[in-house]
């Protein structure tokens, strides 16, 4: 289905009953990022799941490339959806624009969980994601190929997800431009990271990383833990960046108990 929000159509999806429970997905991804843990959370929440601006079959709009937007874009879309406030969970990407939403707007947020991802990103990763918005400005004939090299490395670890990552991946960024807003987006938390303003999220809080994440490794998770008050950390043993569909039950078990506690 598609809710207008803002200036974009949101390509959004529900299942199942109870508390509201909006899942995020990272970067080049889109709602199926969730498919593996889906299946246990909607037996106890009614699930919204959503394309971010310009992945799947969200529409682009007028970027800014800033997570402020994105943020906002969560908020508008739970304007369209008549819920006043709802859990809140978001993986890599998906988590930072989780923080600026209960940042930004706390009384529209329950509950946070975070997963495998992070406030801030060093300088490499900075450079990292400013090449990648210059691969689609320019339109680099070696866009695809960077893309699938770079779904390959988060999916080292289960390899045996790559063929469904990489198809999910290819059909969400086919207009590579929600791609690049969203790099860049990410790019300025090494000039602006979230850090300074952790300690204004109210909202109980999980936090989840995984023993052997390269992306998102445990602690970046340990530095959000230190600035929300109260947060609970936990990390999940032989996982790599993909724990939604490395470790979904184990991750849906965790979110499921914090969330009804």
């Amino acid at each position: 289905m598609l809710a207008r929000c803002n200036d974009i159509d949101v390509a959004w999806f529900e299942a199942g009953r109870g508390e509201p429970l909006v899942l995020i997905h990272g970067l080049a991804d889109d709602h199926r990022a969730w498919r593996r843990a889906l299946p246990d959370l909607m037996l106890r929440h009614r699930v919204f799941m959503y394309d971010l601006r310009g992945h799947g079959e969200t529409t682009l709009g007028r970027p800014e490339g800033t997570l402020l937007q994105l943020g906002a874009d969560l908020v508008g879309l739970l304007d369209a959806l008549g819920v006043e406030r709802a859990a809140i969970a978001g993986f890599s990407l998906g988590g930072t624009i989780a923080m600026r939403a209960a940042i930004d707007h706390p009384q529209r947020v329950s509950a946070l969980a975070l997963v495998a991802t992070s406030s801030r990103v060093g300088r490499a990763a900075a450079d990292w994601y400013r090449q990648r918005v210059e691969i689609v400005e320019r339109n680099d004939p070696q866009l695809r190929e960077t893309l699938d090299r770079d779904t390959a490395e988060v999916y080292a670890e289960s390899p045996a997800e790559l063929e469904e990552g990489l198809m999910i991946r290819r059909q969400s960024t086919t207009d590579p431009r929600g791609y690049g807003n969203a790099c860049a987006a990410m790019a300025a938390l090494n000039a602006s990271p979230l850090d300074p303003e952790l300690d204004r999220i109210t909202a109980p809080t999980l936090i989840v990383a995984s023993e052997r994440d390269k992306h998102c490794p445990p602690k970046a998770a340990e530095i959000i833990a230190a600035g929300i008050k109260g947060s609970r950390f936990e990390v999940i043993p032989d996982a790599g960046h993909q724990i939604p569909v490395e470790k979904p039950r184990e991750l849906a078990r965790s979110m499921i108990s914090f969330l009804n506690d």
